[in-house]
């Protein structure tokens, strides 16, 4: 048995989490959207870090106990919330503020370009968290999941494009060029703007629609298409799809040319893109931690396939709502089927780690 890292323990907390918010029998739909956005994501995006970081600045995250004592905090939050979820929310966002503080604490002044806007970010994110329960802020949760979107699109166009690289070369494919400024630039110009007007409440039409179309024009870039299902690839490239959906959607709605409920905006950008590729990067990282990144996984199938599911049904209940009733069970199952899958493939290499190969 392997030791148990600080990831691990980040992961299945969050996915408890993820399961709490909009399971069957257990979710509650007054309470899930901070639950997720506050709740999931912030964990999710600590433990991605603990692996991260280290491999940014080229030194470990210390003090260990420090480490530690933030994960603990982080369990005792998700407990606390079962009984009293507006102070378990306080708790989880300055225990969020407080583990930003101890990220940017290791990381050099020379690295600081590499990590200050993830950071930057995290700790906004942490602090509209403490105004949506300590204040009550009405606007907090949409802010909340505007820069969370943000977030995992600085992380994802890093992560995803490196990842999706090497599937490609694997595919037998030329080395992947770097996307042209006159793409990158503006796409990330685009997308600061629409989600800053949609996280305020504001018409983002135009610079979502903007978004889309360069988003579209990065996607095209790297080709998704030709890459071979290697570590949860084809998921990842299913997750960085649904963001350029979200801000299509975004842009029909407040454009007025469709009639789009904002919950099939917020679904395509949570479950959708955010879910999704927050699925896909972690399973990456388990399975490399776990020597098995090569290796067919069935598990890890069934897992792309629950989130995949979940997604669908979720925005097409959003989209119809004469189907409303029929898609709802059908998100909220498949959710529960891809976190309690995801637990358990966290949790594989702990318990039972590869066999030694032989020389």
């Amino acid at each position: 048995m392997t030791k148990l890292d600080p990831f691990r323990v980040a992961f299945i907390l969050a996915a408890l989490t993820a399961i709490r918010a909009i399971g069957p029998e257990v979710g509650d739909i007054a309470t899930h959207p901070n639950e997720l956005i506050f709740g999931f994501f912030s964990i999710q995006l600590f433990g991605f870090l603990t692996v991260a970081l280290p491999r940014w600045i080229g030194r470990p995250i210390t003090p260990v106990p420090v480490l530690w004592a933030i994960l603990i905090a982080h369990a005792i939050a998700f407990l606390w919330g079962c009984g009293d979820p507006e102070t378990a929310g306080v708790l989880r966002a300055l225990t969020t503020l407080a583990g930003v503080v101890l990220l940017l604490s290791v990381t050099p002044p020379g690295k600081t370009t590499e990590t200050l806007p993830i950071l930057g970010l995290a700790a906004l994110h942490a602090l509209i968290g403490i105004a949506a329960f300590l204040h009550g802020w009405p606007q907090a949760t949409m802010a909340g999941l505007a820069v969370i979107v943000l977030i995992c699109i600085e992380v994802s166009n890093r992560i995803g494009i490196a990842v999706l690289a090497v599937a490609r070369e694997r595919a037998g494919y030329s080395k992947l060029t770097p996307v042209p400024t006159f793409i990158s630039l503006p796409q990330r110009i685009f997308t600061i703007l629409a989600l800053a007007l949609w996280g305020l409440g504001w018409n983002a039409a135009w610079p979502a629609l903007a978004a889309f179309l360069f988003g579209m024009a990065w996607l095209v870039h790297i080709q998704p298409w030709r890459i071979k299902p290697y570590a949860g690839c084809v998921i990842l490239a299913v997750g960085l799809l649904w963001k350029r959906l979200g801000f299509l959607l975004l842009a029909l709605m407040d454009l007025g040319v469709a009639d789009i409920s904002p919950f099939a905006v917020i679904h395509a950008f949570a479950v959708g893109g955010l879910a999704t590729l927050a699925i896909g990067i972690a399973t990456s990282i388990v399975r490399k931690k776990d020597k098995r990144s090569l290796m067919p996984s069935l598990l890890a199938d069934l897992i792309y396939v629950a989130i995949a599911g979940a997604a669908i049904a979720r925005v097409g209940a959003a989209l119809d709502f004469e189907l409303y009733d029929r898609l709802i069970p059908l998100a909220r199952w498949s959710w529960a089927i891809a976190f309690l899958g995801y637990i358990m493939f966290t949790l594989r290499g702990f318990i039972w780690p590869p066999l030694p190969t032989k020389a």
